[in-house]
Formats: structure tokens, C-alpha cells, sequence
């Protein structure tokens, strides 16, 4: 029998398989066999054992060569008899059939759940692992091949950043977890001495205001004691198969972090060599081009496997001008202490969480692939695009540019990535004959606890993105049932709302008010709201805090937004939006 958690992701599932667009190619036999399954092995079957479907089919796609997943009874020919028939379309071709197998088997694959000590430890281990092991050239010929590789490397480098100075920045302190678990309200009132960084960020220089701040707290900083910088590894759920490892910086070396990283982003956005070509603010590049080569194969993607953490530093010496590795150095946290209590020193550049560590590896990746294309066709410019660790080449240089990132160190996921045939991803977009294949993922459980409806009503708006608001009806129901509360529609973005046309306004379901203020009828839905905290008075760090969160880089096209964004910017000096305050509260709404 199955309950509560379990129960609403096996309605959500059945009510996926019947909609209109799937029940072709799904039998009530496999919907029996779901049920069945699922009863008897539990959340496992969702987030480990149904998933091998959708990832053998993608290595498929990858290496031509299927390998029928062993979880699951399968016919003659090597079909599992579980969507046996939109396997079988999806291998003969069938963009519409490899959309089906993909949304239902990869739907639970990101599912947040708790992780074992075992799965844990085993993580921990690999990061010490990766790190210990990082080098490039197995052999004297590939060393010597590398070398001549990052020779080019640091030439293109030196022709886009000769004319930057690493020194002219607009620091700020950032929102997320730090290494010293400083509080948000304290980032700019809190101060502790690192020498490294003072030698070359002074602190009288970055950390305040003007002079006069300075003068008004100089006993904050004389009081301060030299210290080591040391980061701090928290795990964050990744997927499935196990956590993704984060790296929290000391707050000071974070705070000029994010000011290297809003100076590489502005330049390598805009020089002439990498403008378009490696981008932070767009993913809608890659995710197009990924879709035209799912038709006409002119690129290929590559995906790198342990990106962040396999850039190391020697190769950031070898590649970067002497005054730029001596600015990152000096913001670079030399070691980590794991959850563990065990202290690791670092030989990687910098891991995920350095706000250094995505544009410096974007650069890293990019000057790789174009050396290696321009060794083999010198007189004609090739077009490389990359967002992070997602690398779009032109499909004819492949095999040369996967030994080239393999011979400094890189590690390029083989079954990701996809040289030739009718399938690509890039972004977060993937693509059949440029049909988008892209599955609705369930990160979070269904429930109305905490912030979970506006979690819930994310979910909605997405299945009503890919299959529009007709076919999706039962879907959000399902989950509108599951959670116990009906979604407003609306087009107003506004949270645990249902992004429907007003016509299909639901607004019955709520009480109603007219207000005479702006004319208009207001409707009473649970929204989120969060507490507003004067922490500080009107001062020298407030006032450096609002100045400097005035450059801030901007978002990228399509990337969620959290909802207490729009709070914080009518905020004022010494006021703070405590996110974890935040709770489903009843208001009145504006619903268009």
C-alpha cells in the first residue's frame, strides 16, 4: 500500500502516462507495472532503478551501442518489455518516443533525498581523490603536447586580458554561506585580517567606504588578528546517484571573489575574441545551437565530468598573465576542511563555490579548444562556445579537442557527450532532430508544508511550459490534489500562483475585495512572505553595502529567481530579508 509521499508522485506519474500526447505510447501493462514496482521496491525504483532506461537511452544517442538496462525484463532484441514500445520507436528515431522515455524514466532522477554515510564518504573520498591526482601528461610526448597546448593558451589569454588591471574591481559580499557562517547583516560590519589579501587588495583600499570610514573604524581593524584562510565543504543534493560537493569561502576572500568575477564576466562578454562565444549572462546561445545541431550535426557537445574541480592550479599559473594569478592567489583559499574535521590542502585552482572558479574555468575551457582547432586549421576562425562547463565545438575538430582538454587535466564525459547524431544538450536544453526532449524534473516531494506550495505551483508552470495549459489539466490537479490547495491562475508572477490566462481565472475559490485605491478586485491566496529584520543602524558599512550592490551582474536569461529579491532592493540601509523566516502566509493579490 503505498503512503503519503510516495502515493502523490505515483499519481503524478499515472496522470503523466495518460496524457494525451503519451497514451499512445504507454499501456495500461506498463502503468500496472509502475504501480506494482513501485509498491514493492519503494523510492529507490524512482530515483535509481527507473532512471537506467532514460540514461541507457541517452548513451545510445552517445555511442549508438544499447545496452538494455539489467533492473528490467526485456524481449529478444534487448527491449525492456516496461515502455517497451517507445523504446523501440525512440531507437528507430522517434523524436516523440524519446521524449516519452526520457520524461517518464528521468522525472524522479534529481529527487532530493537523504544520503547514506556510506554514499557520503564515498563522495568526500573522490573529492581527495580528484584533487590529489590533478596533472597533465601521462607521458613524456603528451607533456610535451600539453606544454605546446598551454603555450597558445596563455597567448590568447594575455591578447583578451592585457589591457584589464585585476586591481580596478567593485567588490561586494554576496548572499550565500560563507566559510565563517557570517550572517548576512554582519558581512559588512564583520572584518577579519588575512595578510595574503591585504598584500594585494589592501584592506584601507576595499573595505571601506572612504577615508573617513576608515578613520571611524580603525580600531575594527587593528584588533584584528592574521589568519589563515581556510574554506569550508558543505554537500547540497545533486541527484539520484549522490550530492554535489560546495566549497564556502571566507567572507573577505569571497567579497573580492565576486568582484574578480563581475570584472571576467564584463570582459569576456565584450571582447572582441570571446564576445558571444562565452557567455554568463545567456544560456539561450548554446541551448540554440544545441537544438540546429540535433538537425544538421555542424557542432557537438561536450560535457566535462568534475569541471571545477579538475582545473588545478598550476595550469591557472601557466595560462594567465603574472599580475592576474597573483590577484586570484590572493583570494584563493589554499585549503577545505571537510565535513569530517579533516583539513584537505587544495591543488585545484578553486572549487564550485569560489565565485572565481566559473569564469576562470569558461576561459580555461574555451583558449583549450580554440588552440587545438587552430593548430589544425590556422588561416580560418572556428566558432567555440562555451557557458561554464558546457563546451559547443564544431562536430569536425571532436576527437582532437577531447585529447586536447584530456592532456591538461580534464576529464570529458564520454556518454554526455555527443559528437554525431540527431541529439545534443547543452544548458539545461536537450534536443532530438530538434524536437526538445527536455523532462519536467521533480526536485522536491509534493506537500504544502513550509514554502511547499510555491515549490508545487513551480512544477505546474513547468508541465504547463512543455505541454501547454489544455494537456496539462489533470497533471496540475494532480498536484493541486496532492497538496490540498487550489492554484490561483494568473499571468502575475506572483508565487504559489499557476501561470494561466485570467480568462481561466479560478478566482471563485477566493474571497474578493474591491479596492478603492487602485480600483481594482483583489482575491485572498496564500503567498510567501518572509520577515524584515533591522539589524543595523543607518552606517559607514550600510552605506558601502548599497553602493557597491548597485553593480551587481545580472541574471541570467531563464535562471530562477528567488522571490525575495524584489524584497530586498526597496529595503533600507540596515534592513535585511531573513529568507529563513519565510512561511506560506494569506494576503491580498492582484490576479490581473
Amino acid at each position: 500500500m503505498l503512503m503519503g509521499n510516495l502515493k502523490s508522485l505515483h499519481s503524478l506519474w499515472v496522470n503523466l502516462a495518460k496524457n494525451q500526447r503519451y497514451a499512445s505510447f504507454i499501456s495500461e501493462r506498463d502503468i500496472k507495472t509502475f504501480s506494482e514496482r513501485l509498491e514493492h521496491e519503494g523510492l529507490s525504483f524512482l530515483t535509481i532503478t527507473l532512471p537506467k532506461i532514460g540514461k541507457a537511452l541517452d548513451n545510445f544517442h552517445s555511442t549508438t551501442l544499447w545496452e538494455p538496462p539489467s533492473d528490467f525484463q526485456s524481449d529478444g532484441d534487448g527491449i525492456p518489455l516496461f515502455l517497451g514500445v517507445a523504446v523501440r520507436l525512440a531507437l528507430k528515431g522517434s523524436s516523440l518516443a524519446v521524449d516519452v522515455v526520457r520524461q517518464m524514466t528521468l522525472i524522479f532522477y534529481k529527487l532530493e533525498v537523504e544520503y547514506d554515510r556510506d554514499t557520503v564518504a564515498k563522495y568526500l573520498d573522490q573529492f581527495k581523490t580528484t584533487d590529489a591526482s590533478l596533472g597533465f601528461g601521462d607521458s613524456e610526448e603528451s607533456r610535451e603536447e600539453a606544454l605546446s597546448l598551454i603555450a597558445d593558451m596563455r597567448r590568447m589569454i594575455e591578447k583578451i586580458l592585457w589591457k584589464e588591471d585585476p586591481l580596478d574591481i567593485r567588490p561586494c559580499h554576496g548572499s550565500g554561506a560563507t566559510a565563517c557562517r557570517t550572517a548576512n547583516w554582519d558581512k559588512y560590519h564583520l572584518l577579519r585580517y588575512f595578510s595574503k589579501l591585504d598584500n594585494v587588495y589592501s584592506y584601507s583600499d576595499y573595505f571601506f567606504y572612504s577615508l573617513t570610514h576608515l578613520s571611524d573604524e580603525l580600531e575594527k581593524l587593528e584588533k584584528s588578528t592574521d589568519s589563515v584562510p581556510m574554506a569550508r565543504v558543505v554537500l547540497v543534493p545533486k541527484d539520484s546517484r549522490g550530492p554535489r560537493i560546495i566549497s564556502c569561502e571566507p567572507a573577505e576572500l569571497l567579497f573580492i571573489q565576486l568582484g574578480i568575477m563581475r570584472k571576467l564576466y564584463r570582459v569576456l562578454e565584450n571582447h572582441h575574441h570571446t564576445a558571444g562565444q562565452i557567455n554568463f549572462s545567456d544560456q539561450t546561445i548554446n541551448r540554440l545551437l544545441a537544438r540546429q545541431s540535433s538537425i544538421d550535426g555542424k557542432y557537438s557537445t561536450i560535457d566535462l565530468s568534475d569541471a571545477s574541480d579538475r582545473v588545478s592550479l598550476d595550469l591557472v599559473r601557466r595560462v594567465f598573465p603574472r599580475e592576474w594569478v597573483e590577484c586570484l592567489e590572493a583570494c584563493r583559499s589554499e585549503e577545505t576542511i571537510l565535513p569530517t574535521g579533516e583539513i584537505v590542502k587544495l591543488n585545484k585552482f578553486a572549487p564550485m563555490g569560489s565565485a572565481c572558479c566559473f569564469p576562470v574555468e569558461a576561459l580555461v575551457f574555451w583558449t583549450c579548444a580554440q588552440a587545438v582547432i587552430r593548430k589544425l586549421r590556422s588561416r580560418s576562425r572556428s566558432l567555440v562556445f562555451v557557458y561554464g562547463d558546457d563546451i559547443i565545438i564544431p562536430s569536425e575538430f571532436f576527437d582532437r579537442v577531447v585529447r586536447g582538454l584530456t592532456s591538461i587535466g580534464l576529464l570529458v564525459n564520454r556518454e554526455k557527450s555527443y559528437k554525431s547524431g540527431p541529439f545534443r544538450e547543452s544548458c539545461g536544453g536537450d534536443y532530438h532532430n530538434g524536437y526538445d526532449v527536455t523532462p519536467v524534473r521533480v526536485r522536491k516531494f509534493l506537500t504544502s508544508a513550509g514554502t511547499g506550495l510555491a515549490t508545487c505551483a513551480d512544477l505546474c508552470n513547468l508541465f504547463i511550459a512543455k505541454f501547454g495549459v489544455y494537456e496539462s489539466q489533470d497533471i496540475v490537479s494532480s498536484i493541486e490534489t496532492s497538496c490540498g490547495y487550489i492554484f490561483p491562475r494568473t499571468l502575475t508572477p506572483l508565487p504559489a500562483t499557476v501561470r494561466d490566462s485570467p480568462r481561466a481565472s479560478n478566482d471563485v475559490f477566493f474571497s474578493r475585495r474591491w479596492n478603492i485605491g487602485f480600483q481594482r478586485y483583489e482575491h485572498r491566496i496564500i503567498s510567501l512572505s518572509c520577515k524584515v529584520l533591522t539589524k543595523q543602524a543607518p552606517n559607514w558599512g550600510e552605506l558601502l553595502r548599497k553602493e557597491l550592490q548597485r553593480d551587481n551582474p545580472g541574471q541570467s536569461a531563464g535562471e530562477y529567481s528567488h522571490w525575495t529579491k524584489p524584497v530586498e532592493k526597496l529595503l533600507d540601509p540596515g534592513e535585511y530579508a531573513d529568507t529563513h523566516s519565510a512561511r506560506q502566509k494569506w494576503v491580498w493579490a492582484w490576479l490581473g
